[in-house]
């Protein structure tokens, strides 16, 4: 697989191709985005990461903003690694994008507090490209989902038809997690031709959330498939849920994802 970054942007992942010539990322359709808006005034396309928190919320006096402080400034290059500094505390995210055996590509992650110990949020935010059918299928299926865009956020038992795009009405969308005491550590996403992508991680990425989306805040129809450190879009919730992990100066949290067509 080859991936095209945009260090301007976030570090954003433009592009993702496989050796078959099929992009799977969204592609955007905006020009002229500019830092300084609201997530849904960027790209919406591609991959971003998300820290230290996706929706805006205030934790120990600092305003964290809208999908974190990452996504909307220039990462710059340290050796093999692109570096962001964080603005709403002082932390650090590293991410080094490396080719794997079988033709994959490993994303590999380093976060650091630089002051103080700091709660923290990670998570991936790749908006695939999801035209009718498109699926989300487990190797190893979860027994139970978390509704967060439901009122009262209902627990539901997993099944097939809730990974597909087509489960979600145009114009709506819906963010599923999987129940935080269970564990998952891959993912297939499933394109109607039958073409199948794996992300796969370790146990470091305790959690998965899996947003659907058709045409309610992307272009078109995109489903993102996101690990995560924490539970809870809100670093607030899950510090409050005692799912953030705590970054600690010189004591680093690493992890990775591996990301490849089966």
């Amino acid at each position: 697989m080859r991936a095209a970054i945009n260090a301007e942007r976030g570090g954003k992942v433009v592009s993702l191709m496989d050796s078959a010539g099929v992009e799977w990322l969204a592609q955007a359709a905006r020009t002229g985005v500019v830092p300084g808006g609201s997530f849904l005034e960027g790209e919406m396309a591609g991959w971003d990461e998300c820290a230290p928190t996706v929706t805006a919320c205030e934790v120990d006096g600092h305003r964290l903003p809208d999908h974190g402080d990452a996504w909307d400034v220039p990462w710059v290059e340290d050796g093999q690694w692109l570096r962001h500094t964080g603005t709403a505390w002082p932390y650090r995210l590293d991410r080094a994008i490396r080719p794997t055996a079988s033709g994959g590509l490993r994303f590999g992650y380093r976060a650091t507090a630089l002051a103080a110990a700091v709660p923290f949020m990670w998570v991936a935010h790749p908006q695939f490209a999801a035209p009718a059918d498109t699926r989300v299928e487990f190797p190893q299926p979860p027994g139970r989902v978390v509704d967060v865009t439901a009122p009262g956020w209902p627990v539901l038992a997993w099944e097939d038809g809730l990974g597909g795009i087509d489960a979600v009405a145009p114009g709506g969308c819906r963010k599923l997690y999987v129940h935080p005491a269970e564990r998952v550590s891959s993912v297939d996403l499933v394109r109607p031709d039958g073409a199948r992508l794996r992300l796969t991680w370790p146990a470091q990425v305790p959690y998965l959330g899996l947003w659907f989306d058709q045409s309610a805040c992307a272009a078109g129809p995109v489903i993102a498939i996101e690990p995560c450190l924490a539970y809870a879009d809100s670093l607030a919730v899950a510090i409050e849920l005692g799912t953030a992990p705590t970054l600690k100066p010189g004591e680093p949290l690493t992890w990775w994802i591996d990301i490849g067509r089966l």
